[in-house]
């Protein structure tokens, strides 16, 4: 009987455990813009998908912190945020700018009026590069 008892119990767990997964999560993928004093995000695709959200999160944990580079100005290429919308809460947001060697150079902020100058900037191998890009074309 005592088993049956664990049996449940881990059953119980585990069940819980799968509700409270990705699933609640999104990525949601927009386009950096600048339109006169006006600057922002305009997003475009909202991803749900659990095996995506799991492979950006290994992706984001793979970057590096490196030195910001001095040719890193303008507006980033794409920009990503993963959010969990029902607790109105954001858990990692990166802007990306693709570099001609296949990396990819990503921030927390805009760089616009160096805000993120030689702070919080990470790079991402040509590998985990094209999987990311594969993430955020889904």
């Amino acid at each position: 009987m005592k088993h049956l008892k664990g049996l449940i119990a881990t059953a119980v767990l585990a069940i819980t455990l799968a509700s409270c997964s990705s699933n609640d999560e999104v990525i949601r993928i927009g386009t950096p813009f600048q339109e006169d004093e006006t600057s922002g995000i305009k997003f475009h695709t909202d991803i749900t998908d659990a095996e995506s959200i799991t492979d950006l999160r290994d992706i984001i944990n793979t970057e590096k912190e490196v030195e910001q580079p001095a040719d890193l100005t303008g507006l980033a290429d794409t920009f990503f945020t993963l959010d969990i919308p029902e607790e109105g809460v954001s858990l990692i947001q990166r802007y990306i700018w693709y570099q001609e060697d296949g990396s990819a150079l990503l921030t927390h902020k805009d760089l616009k009026n160096n805000e993120a100058r030689n702070k919080d900037v990470y790079i991402l191998a040509p590998e985990q590069t094209d999987e990311l890009k594969r993430i955020l074309e889904e």
